[in-house]
């Protein structure tokens, strides 16, 4: 894992990234609750950069 942040419009689910064959992409996950354990989401399309999947999946401020 390269790098893992919440995300800005869906403050529930974090961004996990990783690289494999010189391209990057991310697990989205919901977020762990007291009632529920962390489940993926979804994978995203291949990238680039890491900046272009934050543009496409931006983070929160923080």
């Amino acid at each position: 894992m390269i790098e893992k942040y919440t995300l800005q419009k869906e403050p529930d689910k974090t961004m996990f990234v990783f690289q494999k064959n010189g391209k990057f992409y991310g697990h989205v996950v919901k977020n762990k609750t007291d009632k529920s354990v962390a489940k993926i989401v979804f994978e995203t399309s291949k990238y680039e950069t890491v900046e272009q999947i934050k543009e496409e999946y931006p983070a929160a401020d923080e």
